[in-house]
Parts: structure tokens; C-alpha cells; sequence
């Protein structure tokens, strides 16, 4: 929802309809729920195309172990659910958006079948 302070790979504002990210979280008997981010890293480098032993890098490893950067907003955190008129398959996520009315139901993972429009802003 709002560009990174660390990469600009990591963060978006403005047009964010391709900008979905699942977060992740592991917990841990000592700590409780611990926030992680893996592909955050591997994204900064294969779209900075730096090397895993960049001082920058090893940097975002250590900062994105128990740390989200706060720019951005979740819309769910269900797994495996059914929508109350759903009769089919449960979902596994929501992480695109996802319509239904009748029988027809579209998947904001085909863009071809789904057009939608996302966007964000800064607000003073």
C-alpha cells in the first residue's frame, strides 16, 4: 500500500492491482507469532540483482526475521474456507481478489476473465 523504505522492489503505492504478497509467520513456543519474510528477500535480489553475501542483503535477512515493513494492509488471514454460498471446493486464500454471483465464479488469478483496479494513496 505504500513504497518500501529499504527497496523499491519491496513496496508499492499508486496502482497496486498486481501487488498482492502473502505474508508469512511461524510461531515459536518462546516468542509466540514471529514474523518472516523470505520472498521479500529473494526479491530484492533477484530484482537488485545483488548477490545473497551483499552487506545489503544480509542486512534485509536480518531486519525481515520478526519484522514486516508496515506499508502495506491485510485483507484476510484465513486458509482453506467456504464462502457461505460456496458449494464447490473449499479456497485456499484471498489473496486475489475473488467474485461470484449464481453460477459463475471468477478468479482474480486469470486477468484475461477478471479485470479489477486497485490503487493507493497517501493520506495527509
Amino acid at each position: 500500500m505504500a513504497d518500501s523504505a529499504h527497496f523499491k522492489c519491496l513496496g508499492k503505492s499508486g496502482d497496486i492491482a498486481k501487488a498482492q504478497h502473502c505474508r508469512a509467520e511461524f510461531y515459536s513456543a518462546r516468542h509466540g507469532w514471529v514474523a518472516v519474510d523470505p520472498a521479500d528477500v529473494r526479491k530484492a535480489v533477484l530484482e537488485e540483482k545483488l548477490a545473497l553475501n551483499d552487506p545489503k542483503i544480509v542486512e534485509l535477512r536480518k531486519r525481515l526475521f520478526g519484522y514486516w515493513e508496515m506499508n502495506w494492509v491485510g485483507f484476510n488471514n484465513a486458509r482453506d474456507f467456504s464462502l457461505p454460498s460456496d458449494t464447490g471446493a473449499p479456497l485456499p486464500y484471498l489473496m486475489y481478489p475473488y467474485a461470484e454471483f449464481g453460477d459463475t465464479k471468477l478468479d482474480g488469478r486469470d486477468p484475461a476473465d477478471f479485470k479489477f483496479h486497485l490503487s493507493s494513496r497517501r493520506l495527509a
